[in-house]
């Protein structure tokens, strides 16, 4: 890609961010700050996202007062997040008469002339874009990426402007904006029940899926295993360009008609799928079967555009992890200390069965779960106790709203009713909640800060104490 054409084809040079410091807007600017634009924004909180985007040179206010009356941006971009209606710097550019673009619409803009990959899903999209990524990366495909998470390939950032041909790129449903995103390979990890609060019902989520895999796509890999996928492929007419994999001996119905099918086992905590006739091996340095499978969606990807499968499987068994996904941050008086993402009661299950394995016995697992967004807590508060309900040490945070107004009646008190430990709801006062955790907290025990909110500052100041 060359950024002269970029700036062309984007018809702006000098963009300000609103909210720089989420995942997804983060990656974007490192994109565009590396492709030569006069990247600025805005973010209420000082983070090392900020940090790590000021070092590129990108100007970072924190106060609409700081910005002045003379301003010099000739675009503003959001995200779904942003309420431009009442955001007091979205209603400032407003009255100056600066262009809104949508956080997908630039990302679409970025990719559109790269061979690419779109990975998508309800759960595991950050790591496995970042898993293909690494391996694209590991065999000199020099690919432009935007992750919605810190990758340790990309010096701990999620973003990159590169000079090759091939894009890899996060495609987020959550607001149906990824039917937008045109790519020639897509990965589908999963899909479950999230986001109700914008589709409203299952069936009009799995129809958005659905054109998902339809729309302009050469390639599409999957979990052939996958409830959700297995029901959103009952909409799917020509499923000629599917290229899925599954633990299943034995080709049912469902798989008649795919162009690929690749079977895979796992024993041993490794993967090993038979491909053209030969069995290549995955093993993972993270335990669970989301990361192995995660793995060969990637694995298969990279194959799909000319990667060696033995030399991507290779490369992926060495993949590093994404940051807040079963991150390691460190050990205090005994304690490991891990911190995750996850959101959703899915997600959840899935990062309890990996901690039990890492305590191996040693001590007990104490989960710190702060419920993200009121409509999800509201739509899935019984799913979340019986998730949460898989370890004996829970403890709870008040609701992150993440820009939602309150619901009456919803709280994190709906999620303690429903499991059958009760477990313990801290304030949300930062000092006072880490005096608790300290009396609870045991050498050899693994404790866990859990959800898409700021519950990570728990976990970095029970390190610091």
């Amino acid at each position: 890609m060359e950024s002269g054409s970029l700036k062309q084809r984007l018809g702006f040079s000098k963009p300000f961010f609103l909210g720089i410091g989420g995942s997804g807007m983060s990656s974007l600017a490192h994109i565009l700050a590396d492709a030569g634009f006069e990247v600025s924004g805005y973010d209420g909180k000082k983070s090392q996202v900020t940090e790590n985007l000021e070092k590129k040179g990108v100007k970072i206010f924190s106060k609409l007062d700081d910005l002045g009356e003379n301003i010099d941006y000739d675009s503003a971009i959001y995200s779904s997040a942003i309420r431009l209606d009442s955001h007091p710097i979205a209603i400032f550019f407003k009255q100056k008469g600066i262009r809104f673009f949508h956080r997908s619409e630039v990302l679409h803009s970025c990719f559109e002339h790269l061979t690419c990959i779109a990975v998508g899903g309800s759960h595991g999209k950050t790591t496995t874009t970042a898993m293909t990524a690494h391996i694209l990366n590991d065999l000199g495909y020099s690919p432009s990426v935007m992750v919605g998470g810190d990758v340790s390939f990309l010096n701990g950032v999620g973003g990159r402007f590169s000079s090759g041909k091939i894009g890899v790129f996060e495609s987020d449903e959550s607001d149906g904006t990824f039917l937008n995103h045109k790519a020639q390979v897509r990965i589908l990890t999963n899909i479950d029940e999230d986001h109700l609060d914008f589709y409203h019902t299952r069936e009009k989520l799995l129809e958005a899926f659905s054109k998902f895999i339809s729309s302009g796509t050469e390639t599409v890999v999957l979990d052939l295993d996958d409830p959700g996928i297995s029901d959103c492929l009952e909409l799917i007419q020509d499923k000629s360009k599917i290229f899925g994999f599954t633990s299943s001996s034995n080709a049912n119905a469902k798989t008649i008609g795919f162009r690929n099918l690749v079977h895979y086992k796992i024993e041993d905590k490794k993967l090993v799928f038979f491909l053209d006739g030969k069995e290549f091996e995955i093993t993972s340095r993270f335990p669970g079967k989301h990361y192995l499978t995660n793995s060969l969606a990637g694995v298969l990807a990279a194959y799909s555009l000319g990667a060696d499968p033995k030399e991507a499987a290779k490369s992926v068994s060495g993949y590093a992890g994404v940051k807040r996904r079963l991150e390691y941050i460190g050990n205090k008086n005994g304690v490991d200390i891990y911190d995750d993402y996850g959101h959703h009661p899915t997600e959840v299950q899935a990062v309890l069965s990996s901690i039990r394995e890492l305590s191996g016995g040693r001590g007990k697992p104490v989960i710190l779960f702060q419920p993200h967004r009121y409509t999800r807590t509201k739509n899935l508060y019984q799913d979340f106790a019986k998730s949460l309900d898989q370890v004996e040490t829970v403890l709870l945070l008040p609701i992150y709203s993440a820009g939602e107004d309150p619901i009456p009646g919803v709280s994190s008190e709906l999620i303690a009713d429903k499991m059958r430990i009760r477990p313990k709801i801290l304030s949300g006062d930062l000092d006072a909640d880490l005096l608790t955790l300290k009396e609870l907290l045991r050498p050899g025990d693994v404790f866990v800060s859990l959800g898409a909110g700021n519950v990570r500052d728990w976990g970095l100041e029970l390190l610091k104490s």
